[in-house]
């Protein structure tokens, strides 16, 4: 069967997004079974519609003959009738979209993945309230969700919280495990030592966005240097998605530009230095139900204290330090935890590395190609397969 994938196109600087899609796009490129899989990609004004790489063939879905000056409505019309004839000139199947937030113009059966609905879960932070984005969201779920033959998302929490905001049909929401990134189990020459990067430190790698809720950590070691006594450095690592001023004045505020310091983007040298001799990764976004962070922290065997909502908790299965995110001095305490019991910490480092064991031979795209498995039971009378 010819089977259309569709990854979107994300930029190292976009952190989890694109480490999960490099990964599903690694595992796809492995593949040697019996579909023949086309990726497809929208890139504006690449004249190069169709190309073959790795015996893998691309297809652009944009097209030059559609002008963007046009009406939504009339663009929306030409493409779905310019997607029809490629994927009926390619003798497309099923499409499969493996990134959320996105709406492209498809009548033949396909599957949609959602990662969240944080514009229904968190419509107060201004990423969702500003700029247009909780109708652009909205709007994209409304549109492919009832449309879609599966529904793919994370975890069991990630499928209720759908089925609480959406009335679709619980049988065709399929939840399959977000994969450990590839990079974690890759032989990286990682640095001995980064002479700016001071022990005892905690890090936390998460872009700039006000959910990311970095000045609870901000507190919690400005609660450590005061309650506690102690001097914890910390490290954040992410670009800025315009919170990052807020975060700085609240270092500012409570004398920490000592200790709190902005790497920004990192390469994964550096991601992997800070994994491998933090005392804890502190993990305290207020969105689940997915993350890939606290995989990666448990796979390097580095301690994880994270937000303590349910979707976390399903997906670490027991593994690391829950903490309620509110609360930072709840935050301080779990790190004053780890750097106080030595024991306790060597445990959390022994559990987390048998956790992630079970990664090392999933394949994210395996499990989306038992969907795809039943989709052609469905299919038997329709055509031959």
């Amino acid at each position: 069967m010819n089977i259309g994938i569709y990854l979107g196109d994300f930029q190292p600087e976009t952190g989890g997004t694109y480490s999960l899609l490099k990964t599903i796009k690694k595992e796809i490129l492995e593949y040697n079974g019996k579909h023949n899989l086309f990726i497809f990609y929208k890139k504006n004004g690449d004249p190069q519609q169709k190309f073959i790489e790795n015996n893998i063939t691309y297809i652009n879905l944009w097209s030059s003959e559609i002008s963007p000056e046009l009406p939504i409505e009339i663009k929306r019309d030409l493409y779905r009738k310019f997607n029809d004839k490629l994927f009926k000139d390619n003798n497309i199947r099923l499409m499969i979209f493996l990134v959320h937030y996105i709406r492209i113009e498809c009548t033949i059966p396909f599957i949609f993945t959602v990662w969240d609905v944080a514009h229904r879960m968190i419509p107060y932070f201004p990423e969702i309230s500003q700029n247009g984005q909780f109708n652009c969201r909205e709007e994209v779920f409304q549109y492919m969700l009832p449309r879609a033959t599966y529904v793919l998302t994370g975890n069991q929490i990630g499928k209720k919280e759908i089925l609480a905001n959406y009335a679709i049909n619980a049988e065709k929401i399929k939840t399959i495990a977000f994969p450990i990134t590839d990079f974690c189990f890759e032989k990286i020459d990682i640095p001995e030592q980064i002479d700016s990067i001071k022990e005892p430190f905690v890090f936390y790698p998460a872009q700039f966005w006000a959910h990311k809720n970095h000045i609870a950590i901000v507190k919690a070691i400005s609660f450590l240097k005061n309650e506690k006594n102690i001097k914890i450095n910390c490290y954040f690592v992410g670009s800025d998605q315009g919170n990052l001023e807020n975060v700085n004045n609240c270092i500012k505020h409570y004398d920490l530009e000592e200790q709190i310091k902005i790497l920004g983007f990192v390469d994964y040298e550096t991601l992997m230095y800070l994994y491998k001799n933090a005392l804890a990764m502190v993990y305290v976004s207020l969105l689940g139900p997915n993350n890939l962070p606290p995989l990666e922290a448990t796979a390097l065997g580095c301690p994880l204290i994270f937000s303590n909502i349910p979707g976390h908790i399903e997906q670490m299965e027991g593994n690391g330090l829950p903490v309620n995110s509110l609360e930072p001095n709840e935050i301080g305490e779990a790190i004053f935890k780890i750097y106080s019991d030595t024991e306790f910490r060597k445990n959390m480092i022994e559990n987390g590395l048998k956790f992630s064991e079970k990664f090392k031979d999933y394949s994210y795209f395996k499990e989306v190609l038992k969907v795809v498995e039943e989709f052609e039971k469905l299919m038997m009378g329709l055509y031959i397969l």
